[in-house]
């Protein structure tokens, strides 16, 4: 395979700390028709449509890169960055590429187990949709916290994880990207017998979905990281440090290459009363915090970040965060308050001392 010139590396900053922000397209305010957007949660077995024009895809996501490209944001991790609806493969070759000239990493987030597969919404091999259509054996059940998800694929299972090998392969030679943030489907833990003994297998304790993620990705993974030394790729565990359950042993990490990037969701983890220090005892690996603020999806449109973010920082220093961010949907255009939300993050990436009365 010819990876000349596919990865394309974000901006460094003085820090080792780099901000990426988290974007489903359907929900982007930086485009033409900002009021048109789906505006609620993603959930894993449940449609999520895109309902905009399809111009609206390029116009938004390349403002939004315009403003990274300025602003030294690292990069941008788009979910449904494949849709027919959008222009499919060109459109995002296209915005890939536009990116990379920019400096600026897109993470494709791609769902394993549910939410689209590598092209979220399409007629596509590497839809999930499609894959389960042409092989509905394999169509499996999960179940998140006493609901059942159906249907989803099985991350023991052989011929699904050759189907996500072939899809990695396939996304890295056709699109100009930085890497992949991965996710298995919420929480899900598989509930077939076959994922229940793999899980058995690994021999150690964890999360059910956790393991589930060992399971299917440890592979996968490696072999990410033999087609792209640099690429960033992303295992999304959804929880804080205080929601491992085997915290601080964490011995999934030592399923993987310590290439591979954590995502941790920072939302309650960030309120304890003894953050950051309580959690210095996490073995040394990559980690992204992911911060729930900035999104429609959760109605803080007008809410002034930026003090917290001076708490929280210099905190996330602390802990080695490599990576941190709040989701990138909202536009900065004409907006101050989002502006110096996005902003600040730059800011106290790269400088954990800054005060807040010296930031404007």
């Amino acid at each position: 395979m010819n990876r000349k010139n596919i990865i394309a590396k974000g901006k460094s900053v003085s820090s080792k700390m780099k901000i990426i922000l988290w974007c489903w397209d359907s929900r982007m305010t930086w485009d033409d028709e900002p009021g048109t957007v789906t505006g609620n949660m993603a959930v894993s077995d449940q449609p999520f449509p895109y309902m905009k024009k399809t111009e609206s895809y390029t116009v938004g996501f390349r403002r939004l890169i315009d403003y990274c490209a300025v602003n030294g944001i690292y990069g941008i991790i788009i979910w449904g960055f494949l849709r027919d609806r959008h222009g499919g493969v060109k459109a995002a070759q296209d915005l890939c590429k536009y990116a990379a000239d920019k400096g600026v990493s897109i993470l494709p987030g791609v769902g394993l187990c549910s939410y689209g597969g590598y092209y979220f919404e399409g007629d596509h091999q590497f839809s999930l949709n499609t894959y389960l259509r042409k092989y509905p054996e394999r169509i499996s059940v999960a179940d998140n916290f006493g609901r059942k998800v159906a249907p989803v694929l099985d991350p023991s299972l052989k011929a699904n994880q050759n189907w996500w090998r072939d899809g990695l392969e396939w996304m890295l030679e056709h699109f100009k990207i930085g890497g992949i943030d991965f996710e298995m489907g919420d929480f899900i833990v598989n509930s077939s017998a076959e994922a229940s003994k793999a899980r058995t297998s690994l021999g150690f304790e964890a999360d059910g979905n956790i393991l589930d993620i060992v399971v299917g990705t440890k592979n996968l993974m490696a072999h990410a990281v033999k087609l792209c030394p640099d690429g960033l790729f992303i295992n999304s565990t959804y929880r804080g440090y205080h929601q491992i359950s085997d915290f601080p042993k964490m011995d999934y990490l030592k399923r993987f290459p310590e290439q591979i990037a954590w995502e941790y969701t920072l939302k309650n983890m960030i309120k304890l009363p003894d953050f950051p220090d309580e959690f210095l005892i996490a073995p040394e690996h990559r980690k992204y915090g992911y911060l729930h603020w900035m999104s429609t999806a959760i109605n803080d449109l007008d809410k002034d970040y930026v003090p917290s973010i001076a708490s929280i920082f210099p905190g996330l220093h602390k802990l080695d965060f490599e990576f941190v961010g709040t989701y990138g949907e909202l536009s900065a255009r004409n907006n101050s308050k989002v502006d110096r939300n996005y902003r600040a993050q730059t800011a106290w990436a790269k400088n954990a001392q800054l005060q807040l009365q010296d930031f404007s």
